[in-house]
């Protein structure tokens, strides 16, 4: 009896772990079991998908969104309205059916305690979910970003809402011209984003960290920027543009004037890689406000900018040939290379002081710039001055010891000749 007991302790302490598990598999396998037979392996079914989804990985079935009742074997009572079943929900009911776990912080504490549980709120103050709640069955709701039976963590790279998906995820409803149709909103989004300095980087280069449209327009709270905080978004990375914007003459002119700031001139979804051609010359975005009339200073200005950081760049060009080339010749560029370096780094700071559109604080960031450029130019020059120094020397020893060699040769076969005669 002492060895019995705790056999059959263990035993229902076992059986009393497992059943919380086998009532959620329970609750799964009820359903899944009759739907995989309709489905019939079709890869893009809803039980096949489920597979991969986050909720059923948790033990989370089918009752939460679609309710009924996955223990019964009568397919009318599963089924029933008594079991609260609501079949495929209506879409503007689908978030408040999201928010019953998503917006409890006690249940989501035994899932994902660092998930946030504000995202219904935030829907809320979305134009999505203003419309979503006024019936617009449209509008995008949950599903519609995360899908219904394959919804996967952020950070997964197969989920719709990771950052190499996530235009494409937006692009379904934005980029449709008949689906968007009757909305006050233009379809060319995505083709503009996919050409952007930000889309290359993002698409085309891998680049995790560059911006996605929520970056921009939020994820659960998406709106479209207002004029007023626009240069605060684009501050989110571009954070030293930001300030020396904010403190410039143009801040006020442009909340005068109720523009916005960053957009007016880069643009907003297509954003082209910046150059000096922004400045001045046919592409010049200053032109648009500023003429020879009325303002000839802002031009001049604009173009007094163009010409020192070109200059700035022209000769980081020069000097980057001479070192690629003493690199090349195995000379050690490494202290030239980091001056180089320093130089070019204030290209990128000049570059981001023409957003205090003050030609003086350009220019002043430019000079450093030329002076490092000046002296790793001097240090490259050193270099293959060296290198030309040290093969004209190579070729002048080369062609005394050949000298020599053939004299003491002329040498040797005279004494051979003089030894023979004898």
């Amino acid at each position: 009896m002492k060895i019995l007991f705790p056999i059959i302790l263990y035993l229902v302490v076992s059986l009393l772990l497992l059943a919380p598990c086998a009532l959620c598999q329970d609750e799964v396998s009820g359903c899944v079991n009759c739907h995989s037979e309709l489905d019939d392996g079709d890869i893009e079914a809803p039980t096949e998908l489920f597979k991969n989804d986050i909720h059923n990985q948790a033990a989370l079935g089918c009752v939460g969104c679609h309710g009924g009742d996955p223990t019964s074997d009568d397919e009318d009572l599963a089924m029933s309205e008594a079991t609260g079943f609501i079949g495929v929900p209506d879409p503007t009911d689908i978030p408040k059916i999201c928010s019953k776990c998503h917006s409890d912080p006690v249940f989501m504490k035994s899932f994902d305690p660092g998930l946030a549980i504000d995202q219904y709120a935030k829907y809320m103050t979305s134009i999505h979910g203003i419309r979503n709640s006024a019936g617009d069955t449209k509008v995008a709701q949950c599903a519609s970003c995360h899908r219904a039976h394959d919804i996967r963590k952020a950070n997964d790279p197969k989920s719709s809402t990771y950052a190499f998906n996530l235009p494409g995820t937006c692009a379904a409803c934005h980029a449709n011209n008949v689906y968007m149709a009757g909305y006050d909103i233009a379809t060319d989004q995505h083709t503009d984003y996919e050409r952007s300095v930000h889309g290359i980087a993002l698409l085309e280069k891998r680049d995790i960290g560059a911006p996605a449209c929520n970056d921009c327009h939020g994820n659960h709270g998406a709106v479209p920027p207002e004029v007023g905080s626009i240069d605060k978004v684009c501050g989110l990375c571009h954070a030293n543009n930001m300030t020396n914007f904010d403190q410039s003459t143009h801040n006020e002119y442009f909340d005068a004037l109720e523009m916005p700031a960053c957009e007016t001139c880069h643009s907003n979804h297509y954003v082209d890689s910046p150059s000096t051609d922004i400045l001045d010359g046919e592409t010049s975005v200053c032109a648009q406000c500023h003429n020879s009339d009325e303002s000839p200073e802002g031009l001049e200005a604009a173009d007094g900018m163009r010409k020192s950081i070109d200059s700035l760049n022209t000769s980081l060009t020069v000097v980057k040939e001479k070192l690629d080339e003493s690199d090349r010749k195995g000379l050690f560029v490494t202290n030239a290379l980091f001056t180089w370096q320093e130089a070019r780094q204030k290209e990128f700071a000049a570059k981001t002081a023409v957003h205090t559109f003050d030609l003086g604080k350009v220019t002043g960031v430019t000079a450093e710039g030329l002076e490092l450029a000046s002296q790793a130019d001097v240090a490259a020059d050193d270099l293959l001055a060296g290198y030309v120094f040290r093969r004209a020397g190579l070729a002048v020893s080369v062609f005394f010891l050949g000298l020599l060699a053939l004299l003491l040769w002329l040498k040797a076969r005279q004494i051979d000749a003089r030894q023979q005669s004898l």
